[in-house]
């Protein structure tokens, strides 16, 4: 049996990466999922290869750092699906500068993105979810930068480590609800895009495992959160690192 079968789920930032590889894992476990990104094109190729495979997916544009966009995407949804069972909260931006040769206003970008973007997903899908009374799984997607520092990572730092505790503080509020929150902390992945990591000596150097996690293993993660394979898990935070944060 699929272990999905009829979950109604949001993806953020599903149009690419790992957002990309979840939607297409979570559509082939049975589960009708819900993909949102900016960008058009990115969106409605995902929705296609998931329908073509068989599977159930309705592309929504969606910024995520609107509050009258999440009520959108959130309205959609349940009128389409009636019901909504779990919230991926992966959309996010990155910046890679020095402190000081950061402004301002690219620092709060990516807070907006990948932080704000995911207190209005915890929000919104927690009401929807509400709705049934039965429960559900939220999935924040932050990264090892919640653990440790790094050079020229300030803003993501910042952004990540404000959802790990975010995360935290959902899983005590809404657990008594059956509402499940936790985070998912990739380390360097190869999405094949023009942010790739690519350093073989630092990826020999820094990584036990000796290379990058795939899009695919990072979702697999999530497949087990949003599942009911993981009901007595709240709070929790996953490491998808090869190892790296444990030199």
């Amino acid at each position: 049996m699929k272990s999905l079968e009829n979950k109604n789920i949001i993806v953020t930032g599903g149009g690419r990466g790992i957002g990309e590889a979840t939607c297409k894992l979570l559509a082939k476990e049975g589960a009708n999922v819900v993909i949102t990104c900016r960008t058009e094109e990115e969106g409605l190729t995902v929705e296609k290869e998931i329908l073509d495979f068989g599977g159930s997916a309705k592309f929504i544009s969606h910024d995520v750092t609107l509050e009258e966009s999440w009520k959108n995407i959130i309205g959609v949804t349940l009128e389409t699906f009636n019901r909504l069972d779990s919230v991926v909260n992966n959309a996010g931006s990155f910046i890679s500068e020095s402190i000081t040769d950061c402004r301002l206003e690219d620092f709060q970008d990516v807070i907006r993105t990948s932080l704000n973007g995911s207190f209005l997903g915890l929000k919104y899908g927690t009401q929807a979810i509400r709705n049934h009374g039965e429960g559900g799984s939220i999935v924040m997607m932050s990264s090892i930068l919640a653990k440790v520092g790094a050079m020229n990572l300030s803003a993501l730092s910042a952004a990540h480590g404000g959802v790990n505790l975010l995360a935290k503080a959902g899983a005590c509020e809404l657990g008594p609800e059956k509402i499940r929150v936790n985070s998912i902390h990739p380390g360097l992945v190869d999405t094949y895009s023009e942010t790739s990591f690519s350093d073989e000596e630092f990826i020999k150097n820094n990584i036990p495992f000796n290379r990058l996690a795939t899009p695919e293993e990072v979702a697999e993660t999530v497949r087990f959160l949003v599942s009911d394979e993981s009901i007595f898990m709240t709070g929790a935070e996953l490491t998808i690192d090869g190892g790296m944060i444990a030199q």
